[in-house]
């Protein structure tokens, strides 16, 4: 089988679909918090968050704005990072599926995570829960917008963020995208995952793409770093400082 990875090739994944039933749907929410626990976005997210973390006091607790939470994983995990290091937090997720939504607010009560809620919203043209936030951060979402769509949602990113804007998302190398085939089929059996898994590479962008895209949507003085598995973090302060964590 020949990939051709040379130009995006975005396809409507099998998550996307409206249509889609609700066990399928949160059997593989289930399969993909798995496959993002392996990749460890919890830690190389929170490494950021914690250098803001003397700006914030029990009175006052870092504020997030995590975008397209999804089953909220990484919001919980992130949460999970704050207690342990002694940081305080408000985590608000926002999705644009009613499955997700109820997914992910069971998931959080479950894990007791009472300074976690999650909100539907679209994040390209509704207002988010709150005008401003600490930090606002997506992982996992931008590969699913054409680019115009990409350059807008940075930009409302822009408006909201007071500290930091984050994004995670995969980097579209052929590494990365037979990675994404093999460890979907390795990580669990849901066929969804075993196809949007490696599709999801094909819609990606490049690292020179991304960069551009940010340039395109004010963020000129983005940081821009790759890490393991075949991804990048992008970062942005409104002072413009490296907000790289070390």
């Amino acid at each position: 089988m020949t990939i051709q990875l040379a130009s995006r090739n975005r396809q409507s994944e099998l998550m996307d679909d409206p249509a889609l039933d609700e066990a399928s749907h949160r059997h593989a929410l289930t399969s993909l918090g798995r496959i993002n626990r392996l990749s460890r976005s919890d830690k190389a997210v929170w490494k950021l968050l914690k250098t803001l973390a003397g700006s914030c006091t029990p009175d006052r607790p870092l504020t997030i704005l995590d975008i397209a939470a999804g089953g909220g994983d990484l919001a919980i995990r992130l949460s999970n990072l704050a207690q342990r290091d002694g940081v305080s937090v408000n985590i608000d997720g926002c999705d644009i599926s009613p499955t997700a939504l109820q997914f992910s607010t069971d998931h959080a009560a479950a894990a007791k995570r009472t300074n976690i809620s999650f909100h539907q919203c679209d994040a390209l043209n509704q207002p988010f829960p709150k005008p401003e936030y600490d930090v606002v951060m997506c992982s996992l979402f931008l590969h699913h917008l054409k680019q115009e769509e990409a350059v807008r949602l940075l930009q409302r990113m822009k408006a909201a963020a007071t500290q930091l804007v984050l994004v995670d998302d995969l980097r579209r190398t052929k590494f990365g995208y037979w990675l994404a085939w093999l460890g979907c089929r390795i990580l669990t059996r849901c066929q969804i995952v075993h196809v949007d898994g490696p599709m999801s590479v094909e819609g990606a962008f490049t690292t020179s793409e991304a960069k551009s895209i940010a340039v395109q949507a004010g963020l000129r003085n983005a940081v821009l770093k790759h890490r393991w598995p075949q991804r990048f973090l992008l970062t942005w302060r409104p002072t413009g400082g490296d907000a790289d964590g070390n």
